[in-house]
């Protein structure tokens, strides 16, 4: 009985090593790359498969009633490749902006469904003139395979990348660590740049000492509230945008230096989801009668590492 205890100890060690190696932020992110490799692949040998099976048609079509191996009959063979090698530049461009969770271009989509729409109307225009369904649904077939692929393989590069930041905030050791400065302004260097302006303009400087952190110190100040890793990693929109908004207007991050990269790592978001947040806070700031260069009683201090703001009315503490 002894022994067969220890067994299932010595089991459930080995299942917890496993099972912490699995949820490991750092083997998922491994994972998904791997399978970026694949989707990658399959989706390129789809495209260039149904663009080199379009080639012959085009060429019918460009070529017409023109002799073989004459000018013009060679001169076809350009029309296919000319409209491939932009769509595939503008899908390669994509990879990469998805990749990393940035927006195509309005242009960039016009494009491809230009260099589509012609690809598919040349293929398949002997099958339309002719009125035969076989053939129509023949030529047809390609580039819309092409079309389709096309569109689908930025989504789901974005929604890979998602995956990779949602395994970074389901991480406990991530929820339950208290933010700091660093995280605040996403781990940049420009938090020596904001106090310098601070004591620049002769306001406090960020190195006060410990007891302008009291509340008491403060008239009319409230009880320091702080910002713990689970609260920002499970706030909603609307409390995401609130908060960037009082780091914006309280004068802990410039809002020209600040970006949506870094308010995705703030709140656990994707850069995308930053972005938007940020862009949306900054459209409710321009509608503030007050802009923060406006605030002259606020006084940013630091005590063990805590980033502390003071004024009249609030006294926020980020960080510890």
């Amino acid at each position: 009985m002894r022994g067969q205890a220890e067994q299932l100890a010595l089991e459930a060690q080995q299942a917890a090593r496993v099972r912490a190696l699995a949820t490991n932020p750092d083997v998922i992110a491994l994972q998904v790359e791997r399978v970026r490799t694949q989707v990658d692949w399959l989706m390129w040998s789809g495209i260039i498969l149904g663009m080199a099976f379009c080639m012959t048609n085009v060429q019918d079509f460009a070529a017409g009633e023109s002799l073989p191996w004459s000018l013009p009959w060679l001169a076809a063979w350009l029309l296919d490749p000319m409209v491939s090698l932009v769509l595939i530049a503008v899908i390669r461009a994509e990879q990469v902006t998805a990749r990393w969770q940035v927006a195509s271009t309005a242009w960039a989509r016009r494009t491809r469904w230009a260099t589509l729409g012609a690809t598919y109307a040349m293929n398949t225009w002997e099958a339309w003139s002719q009125a035969n369904p076989a053939l129509i649904v023949l030529h047809s077939v390609p580039p819309l395979v092409v079309f389709v692929a096309s569109e689908a393989a930025p989504g789901l590069r974005d929604r890979l990348t998602a995956a990779v930041y949602a395994a970074a905030a389901a991480d406990p050791a991530l929820r339950t660590a208290p933010v700091t400065v660093g995280e605040a302004v996403a781990a940049t260097e420009q938090l020596e740049e904001p106090a310098a302006e601070l004591v620049e303009v002769g306001q406090e400087p960020a190195t006060a000492p410990a007891e302008h952190l009291d509340a008491g110190n403060v008239p009319g100040a409230r009880a320091a509230r702080r910002w713990e890793r689970t609260e920002l990693l499970d706030a909603g929109p609307e409390a995401r945008v609130t908060q960037v908004l009082d780091l914006i207007r309280a004068g802990l991050v410039p809002a020209q230096d600040l970006t949506g990269e870094q308010v995705g790592v703030i709140f656990g978001q994707s850069q995308r989801q930053g972005r938007r947040d940020l862009q949306e806070a900054r459209r409710r700031l321009g509608q503030l009668p007050a802009s923060p260069g406006e605030v002259d009683d606020d006084v940013v201090s630091t005590s063990g590492g805590a980033l502390v703001l003071l004024s009249a009315e609030r006294r926020l503490e980020v960080g510890a």
